[in-house]
């Protein structure tokens, strides 16, 4: 495991050399690292989707670089419109399909824009779709910007920001530094301690359950995803046992050539079908489900999450039972994100 620093690495204020491995030093506190220290460990490839686009060019974009989101450029307007991700694809689809979508004179220009050409099987571009799900805003802070300011829009449901210095320099997401916190995790005794704690302890897993069952469609539980305001849901035998784990980011097996039968398959049919395209395309099968206990620790279901790229785990409160409720990325940094800290800044 290695730390985010390299021998040019400087502290907060910009002044002072360190070494990686050395212990105690002020990053080690998690929260004190830059984002552009961060950047620089994850040496990802900056992916932007032009504007004038269509939305399956778009969505196509984020399958090929195998990306859940990303920012939308706007060419005329010289600006970042938004950020286009999969929850985006599914509210495009389901506008498509819906004949009785409100639209009144407070609906913005884009939006209406949008569902006519839509209903009209017209190319929508991917600037009027970007954010048209109300769930993925486009925040930005600069490459300076500690760990600790981002780590807050985390906790209250923000799923990724842009990091700029003028320039657009990357994306950091929720998945991105848990991700790295877990990995080096050796550098963080204040994320050990928390970790070390079970869920029940932490009062985590107190969230109910959005689920369906495994003979439900795929559009109908979209449609569930949507109205709950979910990105995931579980899929549910008939002893109510999970089987699968159904995620809005799965809507790319539907855009990909365009097999839109697939949404009126069951979920079950669906998941099967995953699998089997997934088994063709990298020659294994997909992760299964994860659920942990009540009574497992955060770092034992943080482990899961890493492990599948998952941005949730299922609890139980016994092997193969029915999920009782769910943990996310979004709780884990509501207990690990210090508040003192924040009072401070």
């Amino acid at each position: 495991m290695t730390a985010i620093f390299n021998e040019r690495s400087v502290d907060v204020g910009g002044n002072h050399r360190i070494e990686p491995d050395h212990e105690g030093l002020s990053y080690h506190r998690w929260y004190n690292i830059p984002c552009a220290d961060l950047l620089a460990a994850t040496k990802q490839q900056l992916v932007v989707i032009p504007g004038d686009v269509s939305v399956e060019e778009a969505c196509e974009t984020l399958i090929k670089n195998g990306i859940s989101s990303a920012p939308v450029w706007d060419k005329e307007r010289s600006t970042f419109v938004g950020m286009f991700d999969y929850r985006d694809v599914v509210t495009y689809v389901l506008i498509g399909l819906s004949k009785n979508a409100p639209l009144d004179d407070s609906t913005p220009m884009e939006l209406k824009e949008l569902v006519k050409r839509a209903r009209a099987h017209q190319p929508v571009p991917a600037k009027l779709a970007a954010d048209i799900s109300h769930k993925n805003p486009f925040y930005s802070v600069m490459e300076e910007t500690p760990l600790l300011q981002v780590a807050d829009l985390f906790s209250k449901g923000i799923h990724r920001v842009a990091v700029r210095d003028g320039e657009l320099r990357g994306i950091i997401s929720q998945s991105t530094v848990i991700q790295h916190l877990y990995n080096n995790l050796r550098l963080f005794p204040d994320v050990q301690q928390i970790f070390a704690k079970s869920l029940r302890e932490l009062g985590l897993g107190s969230k109910s359950v959005v689920a369906v069952d495994a003979q439900t469609t795929v559009l109908e539980a979209l449609k569930v995803m949507a109205k709950n305001e979910v990105s995931s849901l579980a899929v549910l035998n008939d002893s109510g046992g999970i089987v699968a784990n159904l995620s809005m980011s799965d809507i790319k097996w539907v855009m990909r050539s365009f097999r839109f039968n697939l949404l009126w398959e069951t979920c079950l049919h669906f998941v099967g079908f995953i699998d089997s395209e997934q088994g063709l395309m990298d020659g294994k099968d997909k992760l299964p489900v994860f659920d942990v206990l009540e009574t497992s620790t955060l770092g034992y279901a943080v482990g899961k999450m890493v492990a599948t790229r998952a941005h949730r785990v299922w609890v139980v409160e016994r092997a193969a039972g029915p999920p009782v409720s769910v943990v996310t990325l979004t709780d884990v940094f509501r207990v690990i994100t210090p508040a003192d800290k924040m009072e401070e800044e």
